[in-house]
């Protein structure tokens, strides 16, 4: 069984990883086979995983069918996380957006139903209102935010308690750890981190030289630019020997560090495979040394010290009115 920790002050226990599904809806990540995620969701399922986060944005909700299908008679084993999209996030919406939800999970509650993105379009008071009537019906068990700043947790948290943030955190992405995990701590809630294996660098199956499938969007994305790529290749390969020490690979390795950070409640990984599952859950039952978890951070601090101000890893003000409108008005829209 893997290890289970409690997810912040919920009370509810959580595999240390978990899966992730937005790989396995077909966009953004490239083609995916639905045959084959229904299989990795079973095995992970087999393997001791527990925690399943998925969105209703995934795919235009086909992440969360495939979910769906994939617990069909074993949901009782499974904590499920969802999202509502930040355009849902009027009274009304939030609850159509989880009765939909609900559906394509075949499903009639959500363990950890979070808010994805911030809206400043809509007041905070509303949308979190809206998600204490879920959690006072029994709808869901858990409230959690997504790609939220400690300023923005401590304004949605006079309205009700936050369980637990997604933030993107891993070896090569470690901008939360300054003032969001921080307020975490002293507010008692989990993380549940997305992207732990630096959107597939700390894979260690990338090469500088590697041509992705088509409708993969990684590229477009800050750690995939030509200043930082080549460099957290460097890191990895500098990983390798720390990993083979314990018999494990740059992934399991990466996970087992990530692991090991304050405030950690699970680790979500974006298996499409039932290989892939394989390797990451083999992160579990075991640490990494005091002196190779202070090397492992030395050489990811050499990358990341380095990065700009980056507001996210999506480069969000690039494209989305809503974040550029958001960073600008907080003054973190790099120049």
């Amino acid at each position: 069984m893997i290890e289970q920790r409690a997810l912040g002050t919920s009370g509810i226990p959580v595999s240390i990883v978990g899966l992730g599904t937005w790989s396995m809806g077909g966009a953004w990540w490239g083609p995916s086979d639905d045959a084959e995620s229904i299989r990795t969701i079973r095995r992970a399922l087999d393997l001791g995983v527990t925690l399943f986060d998925t969105a209703e944005v995934y795919a235009a909700g086909h992440s969360e069918e495939v979910l769906g299908a994939g617990l069909e008679g074993r949901r009782h084993e499974a904590v499920i996380s969802s999202k509502v999209g930040a355009h849902h996030f009027d009274t009304a919406s939030v609850r159509m957006a989880f009765e939909d939800s609900c559906r394509r999970l075949r499903t009639d509650y959500i363990d950890v139903y979070f808010l994805h993105w911030p809206n400043i379009d809509v007041p905070i008071e509303e949308t979190m209102t809206a998600m204490v009537r879920l959690k006072e019906e029994g709808k869901i068990r858990a409230i959690g935010v997504s790609n939220f700043t400690a300023a923005e947790m401590a304004e949605a948290a006079q309205f009700s308690a936050i369980d637990v943030l997604q933030p993107p955190y891993s070896l090569l992405w470690r901008f939360g750890e300054k003032e969001d995990f921080p307020w975490c701590q002293d507010h008692g809630v989990g993380l549940m981190t997305y992207s732990s294996l630096a959107q597939g660098l700390l894979t260690g199956m990338l090469r500088r030289e590697m041509q992705l499938p088509d409708g993969d969007r990684r590229p477009g994305t800050a750690m995939f630019q030509p200043a930082h790529y080549g460099v957290c290749l460097d890191v990895v390969e500098q990983v390798r020997p720390i990993a083979a020490k314990y018999g494990k690979t740059v992934a399991q390795t990466a996970l087992a560090w990530l692991a090991a950070q304050p405030g950690v409640s699970s680790t979500l990984v974006g298996a499409r495979t039932v290989a892939e599952i394989e390797e990451d859950v083999g992160a579990a039952g075991w640490k990494l040394e005091p002196e190779d978890l202070a090397e492992i951070d030395r050489l990811g601090r050499s990358v990341t010290d380095d990065y700009p101000p980056y507001p996210d890893m999506f480069l969000n003000w690039l494209g989305w009115d809503l974040q550029r409108r958001r960073y600008e008005a907080q003054g973190r829209v790099p120049a």
